[in-house]
């Protein structure tokens, strides 16, 4: 009995230290499956986080604003570009459309995409800055589907034309400006040419020399006008095209020496007194074009300066650029009025301007030919202190 007993403790431990054993097999082979369902996530979430970096990077790269929302209109993803355009640092999971933007044409655009699966594009809005700067943008909204079939989102892309539509805005300006420009001369014209006409059909024997000289000398001017401002016109078109500049080694002093020859007359006019500082004894430049800028910049401060004024050309080295500076003692430009001096036909005072004779594309010219040379213009300025036109060309 006692045989017996022994027997079935013995077997009942056999069996317990069988389980026992085999638990912790399993156990070992679960804890191993573990592990490996663990790398494997890390694995994936690692991966999944680059994937997302990279998308994150490209949707940062990319121009145009970009918003996703879900099928509530709630947002799901927007990138850097849409925080910058719409001001919109975060938008909170809860917001919907109708709160994102306050131009109805968007919210309706979104819909329609939500709703019906139907595709917008080429719509525009104008934006206001906090600022007031206005922006121009035209946008399009995609729906976004699973298999092509199940609609759970839309795209909307915004896409800034400001620089198009100032550009487009610059072309009509000019337009109106050329045609203003072009019919005050010719209308001059006309009208003396046809008094003259008139009063010789009357009395051919008695008419005035004075009147007739007076008349002729009128002629004379705004044909000369219309002249300057067709060639100006033709000039500033040959430099926004793909004119080559034949740049050179170009002696500043030479130069100089030059131009205060052909400005002479006009200076001793206005007992004037034009002066020149060549530190910088030579710039690679284009010198037809050099000159060109010299004569505009120099006519300029003589023009704008009374009489017994005083006009200084400096030219330097600072950096890796020379520097030439026009300085005058003029009547001077307000602060206000320098973003847009170097406009085609803009002018601070229109009608001294047009009293002085000038054609309104001297300084655009000027701002062109720097271009050219991959320098930059800019003028330092206020009212009676007289202005300094700034040239920066690199060296060669």
């Amino acid at each position: 009995m006692g045989l017996t007993v022994l027997v079935l403790v013995f077997l009942l431990v056999a069996v317990v230290c069988f389980y026992k054993a085999k638990l912790n097999s399993e156990r070992l082979v679960l804890n191993h499956q573990i592990e490996d369902l663990k790398k494997k996530w890390e694995i994936a979430t690692q991966n999944l986080r680059i994937e997302e970096g990279e998308l994150e990077t490209v949707m940062g790269a990319i121009s145009d604003a970009i918003l996703a929302v879900d099928k509530e209109g709630r947002p799901i993803f927007f990138n850097s570009k849409f925080e910058l355009v719409f001001g919109q640092k975060r938008l909170p999971k809860f917001l919907r459309l109708r709160e994102i933007f306050d131009d109805v044409r968007i919210v309706n655009a979104f819909e329609l995409a939500l709703k019906e699966g139907r595709g917008s594009s080429s719509h525009s809005f104008k934006l206001t800055s906090e600022n007031g700067q206005e922006r121009y943008f035209n946008f399009s909204v995609s729906p976004l589907s699973r298999s092509g079939l199940v609609i759970y989102g839309a795209l909307g892309i915004f896409h800034d034309v400001t620089e198009l539509k100032t550009a487009e805005q610059m072309r009509i300006d000019f337009v109106a400006n050329v045609s203003h420009e072009l019919r005050t001369p010719l209308t001059s014209i006309k009208g003396y040419t046809e008094t003259l006409l008139e009063d010789f059909k009357k009395d051919p024997e008695n008419l005035k020399e004075e009147s007739t000289q007076e008349f002729l000398f009128k002629i004379s001017r705004n044909a000369e006008r219309l002249m300057n401002l067709v060639g100006d016109l033709l000039d500033l078109s040959s430099i926004e095209s793909n004119e080559i500049f034949h740049k050179e080694i170009v002696l500043t002093e030479d130069m100089m020496s030059r131009i205060s020859k052909i400005m002479e007359i006009k200076f001793k006019n206005k007992r004037q007194t034009l002066e020149w500082k060549c530190s910088q004894k030579e710039v690679w430049a284009d010198p037809n074009r050099l000159e060109q800028v010299l004569i505009n910049l120099i006519d300029n401060a003589h023009k704008y300066t009374p009489e017994g004024g005083h006009v200084v050309v400096t030219w330097e080295r600072i950096g890796n650029e020379v520097v030439l500076k026009v300085k005058d003692t003029g009547v001077g430009i307000p602060t206000e009025y320098h973003s847009r001096l170097f406009e085609r036909f803009y002018r601070v005072d229109k009608a001294r301007s047009r009293e002085q004779g000038g054609t309104g594309l001297g300084l655009s010219i000027v701002k062109h030919i720097i271009q050219k040379h991959e320098g930059t213009v800019s003028v330092q300025s206020s009212p009676r202190e007289g202005s300094t036109f700034i040239c920066h060309f690199p060296l060669k």
